[in-house]
């Protein structure tokens, strides 16, 4: 089992060579290493090393962010956990050593623990529910489905630049293009030779295949870390109902363009909309809040649960694609 991380990382982890391969490597995860050293003002095989060190630390990853079913998850929910206040912290750690748990907070609000569940099927979901209502200390827990990841995106750094990764039905896809993605779930820099060798299929028609994906916004290839590394020091889970009559994918594709939200989703249960806010400070959240979400007329009622504590099970933990596969330690220092 992968040993939980807290979701606190320090700016001062990176230095200025590491912020710069990471955020180059956030635009585009196969950018060669040439041109990344030479935007950067170094040599290539300086990017090469740092990379490869800070990868191998988990630091961060390079990986395929892509929709959750195309790695066979098809039951994804958010559980709001009201939790015995004493035993709270117990309850976030028993939590997140759940398999099919891939995320947990710990949050200011109505429920005081929070969590993301990734499961491969319904049946697999009610399973986990029972396996967590056995959890000492858990008095209640409201069960929100998602029914449509509306989208994800990793990059809180790039001044509007990024572009988010919508879902897309498994059915619209070839099993060749699931396959490809999922060879660059598990190494995004994976050479199209490499990939083509181990699905048995041509070089031409994975590098095709790859364009086309990321043409449509189905499949992007970036480094991914926490935020807190790069100094968005203050997120929050944001519940939401909208007006009646409103189109919610509509709705979810205004509130997918606020700058800070990473992850929108439409869920079953009393919101009809969810998101991740991440912010550099508790004041940019409060500016975000007022007029960015606030400015999206046909929400009409908005919920704020403010992270105090943030774990996960691996570096990639809640920032990867699929956000339940990553399963490695976070690396708590490293040396030159």
């Amino acid at each position: 089992m992968a040993k939980a991380r807290s979701g606190r990382g320090e700016q001062g982890q990176l230095d200025a060579v590491d912020l710069g391969i990471f955020l180059e490597l956030q635009r585009d995860g196969r950018a060669p290493f040439v041109a990344v050293a030479d935007r950067l003002g170094v040599s290539e095989a300086h990017v090469r090393r740092r990379t490869a060190r800070l990868i191998d630390a988990q630091v961060f990853s390079i990986t395929a962010v892509a929709d959750p079913k195309l790695f066979g998850i098809d039951c994804m929910a958010w559980l709001a956990i009201l939790a015995h206040q004493a035993r709270a912290t117990s309850v976030a750690e028993a939590l997140v050593s759940l398999p099919e748990i891939d995320y947990v907070v710990q949050t200011a609000g109505e429920f005081n623990v929070m969590a993301e569940a990734a499961c491969p099927s319904s049946q697999a979901l009610y399973t986990l529910l029972g396996r967590i209502r056995d959890i000492p200390g858990v008095q209640l827990i409201e069960t929100s489905v998602y029914l449509d990841l509306h989208c994800q995106q990793f990059q809180w750094s790039l001044n509007g630049n990024s572009r988010a990764v919508r879902a897309r039905g498994e059915s619209e896809l070839e099993p060749l293009d699931v396959d490809i993605v999922a060879q660059l779930h598990h190494d995004g820099r994976a050479s199209f030779r490499q990939i083509a060798s181990q699905l048995g299929v041509s070089e031409r028609t994975v590098s095709t295949r790859v364009a086309r994906l990321m043409d449509d916004n189905v499949l992007q290839v970036i480094a991914v870390g926490d935020p807190a590394t790069l100094g968005f020091d203050s997120m929050a889970w944001l519940c939401m109902r909208v007006r009646e009559g409103a189109d919610l994918k509509r709705t979810a594709a205004a509130l997918a363009n606020v700058a800070g939200i990473d992850y929108v989703v439409v869920s079953t249960g009393r919101y009809d909309l969810m998101a991740e806010l991440v912010c550099r400070d508790r004041a940019h959240l409060l500016e975000m809040l007022q007029h960015g979400v606030g400015q999206i007329r046909e929400i009409v009622r908005v919920e704020s649960f403010l992270y105090l504590r943030l774990l996960y099970p691996s570096a990639i933990g809640a920032w990867g694609a699929a956000r339940s596969l990553g399963n490695t330690s976070w690396f708590n220092g490293h040396d030159e």
